[in-house]
């Protein structure tokens, strides 16, 4: 009897731990989701940052080189890809453990001692660290410079280890200091732009593409080795691993990955310079291109000129950021919309971008002052309208008038770079970096002078 009581204990304490551990299986995602559990779902979760080179939106696509190197592994998977933002290092490492996403994709380098948090596929990018600072006559041209000198980074990266053995190395101290409001790398450059801090480290891909944006940055002091850049996955996540592994293998080689550096990269440096010169009392080669697809689509045709001048100083063979290609700089995705593809001809092109302004225009109808109805056309054109949507709705919570252009949407417009702006609830299309009030007054301008 004694002994069928001891049997019946341990094996109601037996079930109990079972339970019990299938119950903290159950809580945990972490416990087994990998590769077929995310085919069963159909969906694959990435964790990135609102950056340049991760993720974000433009002229009503999504972009980001990290993010279409995933599109395109998901999409040969016949996978959704679901974009989760994300600001802070830990909570990389949370989301990760909690099974709230998949991949981390952050222009992460490969770190060692990592394994507990991490694994990491195989890398698809080689960069190092640069200094950014503004341009002046007393630039830090070595890493030693930064002695006693103080410097803002994001906490817990890549980029605080660097500074933190390069004080080892010099044998003095470096201030290294942190703005916890600011955590992206991209809004620590924004402070260097603005001369709100000296310094901060990037990655050069990253600083590239930053100083193209914003001319009066430096980045030429390089202050580490090349540091290979890859995606990180939960530890357990093997099958995910292999497949992804075995795509970049594929992908890496491909002439698709060499476009797409392109687009993202080497664009800057490879920028065609033909210059397109006027003849004598012409605005352009192709004024009579542009008089005919102002009348067209209703508009003046010094403004469509004007836009073109902007863009890519009348040169139909132009190549910019992000794939934008041609005199009316098309992003791939919007280009087809009009009829325009990067080997079309400058009529083409021409009369692609004066439909694509006149649907612009009439989309802001509700505007009935044509100047401002013009400048809300021309800031679409350059951030697409999300964006100033956005800076509407902010213009509204600060009691501005969201249909007044100078001094409340294009006041709102240059908050969205500030993430205390771009992370409010009222923000659907994320932070925006660019210039778009800028842009509408040097197009006013130079439509103007030639008016």
């Amino acid at each position: 009897m004694l002994q069928r009581k001891r049997f019946y204990l341990l094996l109601v304490m037996g079930l109990s731990l079972f339970f019990q551990a299938c119950t903290e299986q159950a809580r945990s995602p972490i416990y087994r989701k990998d590769w077929m559990q995310i085919k069963k779902i159909g969906k694959l979760t990435v964790l990135t940052e609102n950056a340049t080179l991760s993720f974000f939106e433009f002229k009503g696509k999504k972009m980001g080189f990290e993010y279409e190197i995933l599109d395109t592994f998901c999409k040969a998977n016949g996978l959704q890809l679901e974009v989760k933002a994300v600001s802070k290092i830990g909570d990389y490492i949370r989301m990760l453990k909690k099974g709230e996403g998949d991949i981390v994709a952050a222009n992460l380098p490969i770190a060692l001692h990592q394994e507990k948090y991490f694994q990491y596929s195989v890398p698809y990018y080689q960069t190092y660290q640069v200094l950014v600072q503004r341009k002046s006559d007393s630039l830090l041209t070595e890493p030693a410079h930064l002695a006693e000198k103080t410097i803002y980074v994001r906490k817990n990266s890549a980029y605080e280890k660097r500074l933190l053995a390069l004080q080892d190395e010099i044998g003095a101290t470096i201030d290294i200091r942190y703005k916890r409001s600011l955590p992206l790398v991209e809004d620590l450059i924004q402070e260097v732009v603005n001369g709100r801090i000296k310094y901060t480290l990037a990655h050069e891909n990253q600083a590239r593409v930053a100083k193209d944006m914003h001319p009066n940055l430096n980045i030429d002091t390089r202050m580490s080795f090349e540091q290979r850049i890859a995606f990180a996955l939960r530890p357990k996540s093997k099958a995910l691993k292999q497949q992804l592994d075995s795509f970049l293998n594929t992908y890496l080689n491909s002439e698709a990955y060499k476009l797409l550096k392109k687009r993202y990269f080497d664009y800057i440096s490879s920028a065609p310079t033909e210059i397109f010169l006027a003849p004598r009392g012409a605005v352009s080669p192709f004024d009579a291109l542009f008089k005919n697809a102002a009348q067209r689509y209703n508009l003046d045709w010094k403004m469509i000129a004007a836009v073109a001048f902007k863009e890519s100083r009348f040169n139909p063979n132009a190549r910019g950021f992000g794939g934008a290609y041609g005199m009316m700089q098309f992003m791939p995705n919007t280009g087809p919309h009009f009829g325009v593809y990067p080997e079309s001809s400058p009529e083409v092109q021409i009369n692609g971008g004066g439909r694509y302004l006149s649907s612009l225009y009439k989309r802001w109808s509700s505007i009935t002052d044509a100047h401002i109805r013009m400048q809300f056309t021309l800031a679409s054109y350059n951030a697409g309208t999300g964006h100033i949507e956005d800076a509407q709705r902010l213009a509204r919570a600060a009691g501005l008038n969201a249909n007044i252009w100078d001094d409340n949407v294009a006041l709102m417009v240059k908050k969205l770079k500030d993430p205390a702006f771009y992370r409010s609830e009222l923000v659907r299309c994320g932070a925006y970096r660019g210039a778009a009030p800028s842009y509408v007054a040097h197009v006013i301008g130079i439509y103007s002078r030639w008016k």
